[in-house]
């Protein structure tokens, strides 16, 4: 098994050659790694139109209101992939970015006990263009990270989410993610739900040894 980064420190100025592009419901959109030649404002402005929805309900994620420089920050430290849908793009660019999602960003602090077991890898960032998302881009991005996980022989994949944000959490439970404990990050307003889904090679490591 492949080490997890060490918290706040893992970076890469490039990331390495993506995978090949995988197709969606969408035929026109591939998931492959974000590229030094992507727009971080872009990428930025997404998130926010994603996570629009929890402001509305008072919540206050980082990735609603996050400025391109932490954006920028959070991508270089993990393995950023993107949802890449063909144009009109801004600018008139042919194509598009319309989902995202983080692989193994480092913990901010010591971060929840269960991302710290070393079987155990997360995906955090994750979003979708609203008008878009139903369609299985999210699943696409899951999938992708899924298979990460998996490359670097990890047993559980994990995340982190708002627990007061139901059809979320519903969302990742019909994936088969299930509770594992409750977690504050001291940069949001609510609790966070951490959740851990048992990769196919492995088997589930039980809840109790992250308490």
């Amino acid at each position: 098994m492949s080490a997890k980064p060490a918290s706040q420190s893992h970076a890469a100025a490039e990331p390495p050659p993506a995978p090949a592009g995988t197709p969606s419901a969408h035929p026109a959109v591939v998931v492959r790694r974000l590229r030094p030649t992507d727009s971080i404002t872009d990428l930025t402005d997404l998130l926010h139109r994603a996570y629009a929805k929890q402001t509305a309900m008072g919540l206050h994620a980082l990735a609603s209101h996050q400025s391109p420089e932490v954006t920028r920050s959070r991508v270089s430290k993990g393995e950023c992939f993107v949802a890449i849908a063909a144009g009109p793009g801004p600018d008139g660019a042919r194509e598009r970015i319309v989902g995202t999602i983080m692989f193994q960003e480092p913990s901010w602090g010591k971060g929840p006990r269960w991302f710290q077991r070393p079987d155990v890898c997360n995906f955090s960032q994750f979003a979708v263009e609203p008008s878009m998302q139903g369609s299985g881009i999210g699943l696409l991005l899951l999938e992708a990270v899924e298979r990460r996980a998996a490359e670097l022989g990890f047993r559980e994949l994990a995340l982190s989410t708002a627990e007061p944000d139901s059809a979320l959490v519903r969302f990742y439970r019909n994936r088969g993610f299930r509770d594992v404990e409750h977690y504050d990050w001291g940069v949001t307003n609510y609790t966070s739900l951490i959740m851990s889904k048992a990769l196919p090679h492995g088997a589930s490591a039980s809840p109790d040894a992250a308490r």
